[in-house]
């Protein structure tokens, strides 16, 4: 009958970028070439894998392996790689060890596979944002273990729309190509952030136009208590759109606090705009604006198949996944030992 693939326990995709495209786009058993063919799969090849080592020292005996592939059969050859809590005593050692049960029954070990790129989603969702937090390791496979089951190739969590398959193969369907889209490195995304930070470069200045007219502006007439609530009860587009806009509002901080709230609220998955300084000018934050309408369209699972639409329609469907895995995790003692 055959092997059997396993699938990442993060995104639920496969570890292969060997998938059949159509130039034509009329199989439906295939990827449409068009929809591909700017896309770089190579980030499905690269396989790392959770682990658990009763035998290490310390409070916490997870470990993570170096890089490897899938083999067949439920096996992976990964390096043995270079964590303290690594049950293995050559760091280059090429290790072939089982994902998701002990298939043999006698006791094994396993891990849990996953590609790097959808640990750094992980860790970020679970953080939110926080930078130096490392994710404690043993608390994150209890957590896998205890959502482990069925047959074996995936954990039971949703995995979002379009569900991933979980055949015997990877079952490649026509209009499904975003799940194969790289959700962390979108080309299309950064060129639009390296736009707007070379805006970051200007003088920060108001629009002289602005300062002639900043008396006949609606907002003048507002106390600037009230100019705080409009912010309070705007999403961030509408925040950066309506500082754009007018003087009157764009000279009104937003504090900080606000703003973070609300991009950890409405977009904690783009994480590339909460390290911009939006602020600065009018030309800063209309150009921000519009990415961010941008990105709430064009993230969405729309079907559309250009731009930067599939990446971020990956990425926001594996966030989805990951804040359940982070409710998990954040319910365990453990995680309480570290600072947050």
């Amino acid at each position: 009958m055959g092997g059997w693939a396993i699938f990442c326990a993060i995104c639920g995709g496969p570890f292969s970028s060997q998938v059949d495209m159509d130039c034509e786009g009329t199989d439906e058993r295939a990827y449409r070439f068009d929809v591909l063919e700017d896309c770089n799969l190579d980030w499905l090849d690269k396989l790392r894998a959770l682990g658990i080592n009763p035998d290490a020292t310390g409070s916490d005996k997870g470990y993570l392996t170096g890089t490897g592939r899938y083999w067949d059969y439920g096996g992976i050859d990964v390096l043995a790689g270079e964590h303290p809590n690594a049950p293995f005593p050559d760091k280059d050692e090429v290790v072939p060890i089982v994902a998701y049960h002990d298939f043999s029954d006698i006791g094994q070990p396993y891990v849990f596979p996953f590609h790097p790129v959808c640990y750094e989603i992980l860790q970020r969702c679970i953080y939110l944002q926080r930078a130096g937090n490392e994710i404690r390791t043993d608390t994150l496979y209890d957590v896998f273990n205890n959502i482990n089951g069925g047959r074996y190739v995936r954990l039971q969590l949703d995995y979002g729309e379009p569900d991933p398959p979980t055949g015997q193969v990877w079952d490649i369907v026509m209009g499904q190509e975003v799940l194969v889209v790289n959700p962390v490195n979108i080309p299309e995304l950064e060129a639009e952030i390296s736009d707007v930070k070379r805006l970051l470069d200007t003088k920060p200045n108001l629009d002289n136009k602005a300062k002639r007219h900043a008396d006949d502006d609606i907002f003048s007439r507002l106390p600037t208590e009230l100019r705080h609530e409009i912010f309070q009860n705007l999403h961030p587009e509408s925040i950066l759109a309506l500082k754009a806009a007018s003087g009157v509002m764009h000279a009104t901080s937003c504090p900080d606090s606000v703003w973070t709230a609300k991009l950890v609220d409405t977009y904690p998955w783009l994480w590339e705009v909460h390290e911009l300084p939006v602020f600065q000018s009018q030309n800063v934050e209309e150009r921000a604006s519009r990415l961010l309408r941008a990105c709430r369209e064009d993230g969405a699972t729309t079907g559309k198949s250009h731009g930067y639409i599939l990446g971020l329609a990956n990425r926001r469907r594996i966030w989805g996944v990951c804040e359940q895995i982070r409710g998990r995790y954040l319910e365990q003692p453990a995680v309480f030992t570290r600072k947050l």
